[in-house]
């Protein structure tokens, strides 16, 4: 059985599965911004079960799958063991595929490709090339002697916020661990071809990545990108499963991990972080987040606020199919923590941190990642060079600043001005200015 036919299968068990009672669609946050809260809910699975058996559906399951954040509330509100989020990724997938058929490849093709330039770009115009090495192994690179404690996959556009990055390998150093590195483009997950609908380029994609990890022997195997693990989660580990019986295969998100060494890391937090911290949430990782309050709580010093607001999407950009319901959340969010009082906003993961740095230009307290707050009651230190360029919220003074770089690297000028002016533009101004106390 090859990749394609095993993911024909399982949406054949999928559908089967459902009963179609509707209370995922209930527990769905993104009904209300799609336009489709009074659908009748039974109505809906009926076409997201007709979707996955290669049918036409109905509208309002088609606008469902198609709104989708991954927030995964829909996966506790399910008593029949179906994984609600799971149904409705395949259902897109099918959606898409049906639509688009032999047009999938190369539309699967230009979307990885735009990835991967981005990727590329922007990692370039802010570090030199060993330390992009490091960070992101070139392929075929000869691994050291012996088998490292851990694996860390980092997926693709983590490269984009690289101090994020160099901070969870301090930490892993800092622990008295090793590890070897598998990411960046050359280690794909599959997922930007998996959503264009090409099946056989993301199974071979998320594979041949599968084997890059599992060939490290490593003690474990830890991911970074919540997107990657939906997509191991959801699709290529039960394919692998399902093509060789073989089913030993598991990544741990990063934070999961540093709870499970939770011991060891709180001797490293030796300095105080003295500051007032809340958290901006993503509902799709559950465990992550309690993880991320976890270890905030044990860091000497901080004073963690919990904000009563609205939660969607697996990350930030994943809200990007509805802009005005993500501007609105994003903008009660930071209403909340001014009304809080709190020194400091912090961002589990990196599509997140990428869309709100620059904000803070705009709020009374600062935006950083978890990771930094982490690193800081370690003595442990890498500069945010993304958003010392996002804020510069001129394109030819971003140039300017990165003149050396895109020389040192070869870059286009042109190419670079491109993938900076798209990234400047990834979030949309605030509508006002959120600093009172």
């Amino acid at each position: 059985m090859n990749f394609v036919e095993a993911l024909d299968v399982r949406m054949e068990e999928i559908a089967s599965a459902c009963t179609q009672c509707g209370k995922c669609f209930q527990a769905c946050p993104m009904t209300v911004p799609a336009g489709i809260k009074d659908a009748e809910p039974t109505m809906v699975l009926s076409g997201i079960v007709d979707i996955l058996r290669g049918n036409g559906g109905n509208a309002a399951a088609e606008e469902w799958a198609s709104a989708c954040s991954s927030s995964g509330y829909c996966i506790e509100a399910c008593e029949y063991g179906v994984n609600p989020r799971t149904m409705v990724r395949l259902a897109h997938f099918a959606m898409t595929r049906r639509r688009d058929g032999d047009a999938a490849k190369n539309n699967a093709m230009r979307s990885f490709r735009a990835m991967a330039k981005a990727v590329r770009v922007v990692s370039r115009l802010q570090l030199e090339a060993d330390v992009l090495d490091e960070l992101q192994p070139p392929p075929g690179r000869e691994r050291s002697e012996g088998r490292p404690d851990i694996a860390i996959y980092t997926g693709c556009n983590v490269h984009k916020t690289p101090h994020i990055l160099m901070l969870c390998l301090d930490v892993i150093c800092a622990m008295g661990l090793t590890y070897e590195v598998v990411g960046g483009p050359s280690a794909c997950c599959g997922v930007f071809q998996f959503l264009s609908g090409d099946a056989e380029t993301s199974g071979r994609a998320g594979l041949s990545t599968l084997m890059q990890i599992e060939a490290i022997g490593a003690g474990e195997k830890v991911s970074w990108c919540p997107s990657c693990q939906t997509q191991f989660d959801d699709v290529i580990i039960p394919n692998h499963k399902r093509m060789t019986g073989d089913d030993d295969f598991a990544l741990t998100p990063f934070f999961l991990f540093l709870e499970r060494h939770i011991d060891k890391l709180k001797e490293l937090f030796v300095l105080p972080v003295r500051k007032r911290v809340a958290l901006n949430e993503r509902p799709g990782y559950p465990a992550v987040i309690r993880a991320v309050k976890r270890i905030l709580q044990e860091i000497p010093g901080v004073e963690f606020v919990e904000l009563d607001v609205q939660r969607a999407g697996l990350m930030s950009n994943y809200l990007t199919v509805a802009p005005k319901f993500k501007d609105e959340l994003r903008e009660r969010e930071f209403r909340a923590a001014a009304s809080a009082g709190v020194t400091t906003l912090a961002t589990v993961f990196h599509a997140c941190h990428r869309e709100l740095c620059h904000f803070e230009r705009d709020v009374e307290f600062e935006i950083v990642n978890v990771m930094e707050l982490i690193g800081e009651s370690m003595g442990v230190k890498a500069d945010d060079l993304y958003k010392r360029l996002k804020m510069m919220e001129q394109v030819e003074a971003m140039m300017e600043d990165c003149g050396d770089l895109i020389r040192r690297h070869g870059l286009d000028p042109n190419e670079a001005r491109e993938v900076l002016l798209a990234d400047q533009l990834a979030a949309s101004p605030l509508q006002g200015r959120f600093v009172e106390r």
